[in-house]
């Protein structure tokens, strides 16, 4: 990227915000309507994200339940001249993309593929989820919501983005139900969003997908404690989802028994391993934003709101993990055939690597090129 345009900011900060009410496909009214967004990008900006919204500590954690509204703030957006990044997280991410801790926190900060020095870097946590923006858990929700969409998520960062001045998005990336959601930004607004990398999705959710989602949800409405107190559901949901986060190779390398027995009472490393992984959602997530997401990621088609006759335009680089048992290579070339089709430059790369779908959070060093071709020059 070309030379810095101004100074960044120290660390990424956390805020949350009041955007105007929001009618979903199904023609339910999520009002009061709330994000929570991770920003981080020049210091300039942070006299007006504090007068839009309100600044969260970045150690928040854990799920929110919002009983009452937040203010709205008021006056004109961030400066549009600076280049704007959208990051977009997966089924049970959050906002704090950037950071110590951050999901894809390797690839964002000074020097690295997103510099917040040469371009503003969002992430907010996805509609419908229980991490600050507005979902399930919050007074304002509608209580029967009968359909839930990636365009309904895309609607509410469209809603974010046009509250902080930003009409058009440099480049918007997100992997798996986020690289859905980043897909149907684009579609949404035809030449809103210049340059896309979308990673391990698909134009349209294929049947394999859908039908592990629907196991899912089955376990989890069997739990007895259903709807309200979910949690062996819950956990057996997030095992039987871990196994097609993780490619063979990887769950053999880390968690196969090495002696090739077990010693009673027969616990294997692999099933400490699955126990593990669902006890640490139960702590931190709560069934029903999780159907949620399941829901949207099931509902995917990019040709449910094809954009007519009027061209996306843009770049797109639309990349596969070849050990990825959700997301296969042939659908990413599916993906690309579509976005060509419908006036954007594509082009396909792979990601390599034992680790199954979950590489887009582990493969740093194959990443890093990639968010940097796709992203581009910034001057």
């Amino acid at each position: 990227m070309a030379g810095a345009r101004s100074s960044a900011a120290a660390s990424p900060r956390l805020f949350d915000l009041r955007l105007p009410p929001l009618t979903l496909l199904d023609g339910a009214t999520v009002d009061p309507h709330h994000a929570r967004v991770q920003w981080w990008g020049p210091a300039t900006d942070l006299p007006v994200l504090e007068r839009l919204g309100t600044q969260v500590s970045p150690e928040a954690a854990g799920p929110v339940l919002r009983s009452a509204p937040l203010r709205a703030g008021t006056g004109p957006g961030l400066d549009p001249s600076v280049p704007t990044v959208l990051v977009v997280h997966a089924l049970t991410g959050d906002a704090r993309a950037a950071g110590p801790d951050g999901w894809w926190g390797p690839l964002i900060g000074p020097g690295r593929a997103l510099d917040p020095a040469q371009v503003r870097v969002l992430c907010a946590n996805n509609l419908g989820s229980c991490y600050g923006s507005s979902g399930p858990l919050d007074v304002g929700w509608p209580e029967s919501v009968r359909r839930f969409t990636p365009w309904d998520q895309a609607s509410a960062l469209w809603t974010l983005l046009d509250v902080l001045g930003i009409e058009r998005l440099r480049f918007a990336t997100g992997a798996s139900l986020g690289g859905m959601i980043a897909l149907c930004l684009a579609v949404l607004r035809p030449g809103g969003v210049e340059r896309l990398l979308p990673i391990g999705t698909s134009a349209a959710s294929s049947a394999w997908v859908t039908g592990w989602n629907h196991v899912a949800r089955q376990v989890l409405r069997l739990d007895p404690g259903w709807p309200s107190d979910v949690g062996r559901g819950l956990e057996l949901a997030r095992q039987l989802a871990m196994l097609t986060y993780r490619a063979e190779p990887s769950l053999d390398a880390r968690h196969h028994r090495s002696d090739g027995r077990a010693d009673p009472p027969w616990t294997l490393p692999i099933q400490s391993y699955l126990e593990y992984q669902g006890k640490k959602l139960r702590r931190r997530f709560d069934a029903r934003p999780y159907l949620l997401q399941l829901e949207a990621m099931d509902t995917h088609d990019l040709d449910a709101r094809a954009p007519g006759s009027r061209p996306l335009g843009g770049f797109a680089l639309c990349v596969d993990i070849d050990t990825d048992q959700l997301f296969t290579p042939a659908q990413l070339d599916l993906l690309a055939d579509w976005l060509t089709a419908h006036g954007v430059e594509a082009r396909r790369a792979t990601v390599r690597s034992p680790h199954g779908h979950d590489a887009f959070l582990i493969e740093w060093d194959t990443l890093d090129p990639l968010v940097r071709l796709t992203v581009g020059s910034v001057r």
